[in-house]
């Protein structure tokens, strides 16, 4: 019996030790990790006749005539990802998927070219798709939302450490050496802008809050400033968080990584760089590489919340009173060992 309980007790105390190494070791989704896997996040509908690069999500719908995806998908970053996940329906023109990327849909389907890739469908196919497809499939697709709605909250909230440079024709961005370098411009300034440049080195990280309180309630932030060279960092280097923006027009080719949770973007030209957008109506290509795997993490206003004690104390009680009784039992033990030797 000695032995039962010894057991019950190691078991019940290695269970309060793994349940909070598990708590602690899950690792949460955040935005930076999604932005750094998909070149292209859109959470609500997007409608398309250009093409994306690397990895697709949607969230709502997928529309729109003839579109391409996963077009460069040998340097898209490792994932367990499929190269586009769809969470509604896919219609319109044919969807086609390259460099043998697989599809998760969790509507229907209507008309789609598999290139090498598989499809699993969580609805039907009301027209026509070519290539290895399952319907009827059990298909799970994460919300992203409130995910990239605390990232840009995030950023938004970190405090200002450089200063950008302006002229008559535009505005200038240098980083500083700092793990971030953090500026913040207002969208009236951004978008009068006729030329955007930046002196990046290798190693350096820029965040820029686009401050939205001077645009009037429902207006389209007009964004057409030409990007001076080099450019060849940019996209993966830097963040335009547009947190309280809600419609943004790309009139002319555009780099960096854009973080628009709240936005409904419409481009006519390149996008370089991560895209995360409320909606999109896309009529120009999104292009790698995204954004950077070293990108710097904002620092938290908040310190990390304690495991609370009632979420562990029926474990630790149990476990408590485990031992307990063990030793009870050890006491008992010696003590009847004790009275048989005298």
């Amino acid at each position: 019996m000695k032995g039962k309980f010894s057991s019950l007790a190691a078991a019940v105390a290695g269970g309060v030790f793994l349940a909070t190494a598990g708590g602690a070791s899950a690792a949460p989704i955040t935005g930076d990790a999604l932005m750094q896997q998909f070149n292209l996040i859109v959470l609500g509908d997007l409608d398309s006749t250009s093409e994306v690069e690397g990895r697709t999500y949607v969230g709502g719908n997928l529309g729109g005539s003839s579109s391409t995806y996963y077009t460069r998908g040998s340097q898209a970053p490792a994932s367990s990802y499929d190269a586009v996940t769809v969470g509604g329906n896919i219609t319109g023109g044919y969807k086609n998927i390259n460099g043998g990327g697989n599809v998760a849909v969790g509507g229907n389907v209507e008309n789609m070219n598999l290139n090498g890739g598989s499809a699993r469908i969580g609805g039907t196919v009301t027209g026509n798709v070519n290539g290895s497809k399952q319907t009827g499939a059990t298909v799970t697709i994460p919300s992203f939302g409130t995910v990239f709605q605390d990232y840009s909250g995030s950023l938004n909230s970190q405090t200002s450490n450089s200063t950008f440079t302006q002229n008559s024709q535009g505005v200038r961005f240098a980083g500083g050496g700092a793990d971030l370098s953090v500026f913040s411009i207002g969208a009236d300034l951004l978008s009068s802008s006729r030329e955007i440049g930046f002196s990046l080195g290798t190693d350096d990280h820029i965040l820029i809050n686009v401050d939205g309180s001077s645009l009037a309630s429902g207006s389209i932030l007009s964004l057409s400033a030409n990007f001076l060279a080099p450019t060849s960092t940019i996209a993966s280097n830097v963040i335009w968080n547009f947190g309280d923006i809600g419609a943004i027009d790309f009139g002319t080719e555009f780099w960096g990584s854009i973080l628009a949770p709240d936005a409904q973007l419409t481009n006519r030209n390149s996008l370089n760089g991560s895209v995360v957008a409320a909606g999109f109506t896309q009529r120009g290509e999104v292009h790698q590489p995204v954004l950077d795997g070293d990108f710097p993490s904002p620092v938290p206003n908040d310190p990390p919340r304690a495991i609370s004690e009632p979420a562990i104390w029926p474990l630790s009680a149990l476990a408590m009173a485990a031992i307990a009784v063990v030793g009870f039992r050890r006491r008992r033990d010696d003590s009847a060992a004790g009275a048989v030797q005298a």
